[in-house]
């Protein structure tokens, strides 16, 4: 099992970019190198959100005392290959808790 990352253009600007990692210990790590935010935190808080653009994730980090949220405008593509590398993650999580039980 391995993290799986990706990099994807905002919508709302197109020169900014966010950094996508999808750990196997089903966490998510997003990073705006350019505006300087940084965000981690488990898959279950996070949502996606359709608008009129495209799709609005929204990612809640966990283990602080003041919560701290992000927002990213994602195209439907790039919105869709992120569910498809969350699902992927979970399957293979799955997986391995399944065998780790035996």
């Amino acid at each position: 099992m391995l993290a799986r990352k990706c990099r994807f253009p905002l919508q709302s600007d197109t020169v900014l970019y966010v950094n996508i990692t999808v750990n196997p210990c089903c966490t998510i790590e997003i990073d705006i190198p350019d505006k300087r935010q940084y965000i981690r935190s488990e898959l279950k808080l996070i949502k996606f959100v359709l608008i009129e653009q495209g799709v609005l994730l929204v990612c809640h980090e966990n283990g602080s005392e003041d919560s701290r949220n992000i927002q990213l405008d994602l195209s439907h593509g790039d919105a869709l290959k992120l569910c498809e590398m969350i699902d992927e993650v979970h399957e293979e999580h799955e997986e391995l808790m399944s065998i780790l039980c035996y």
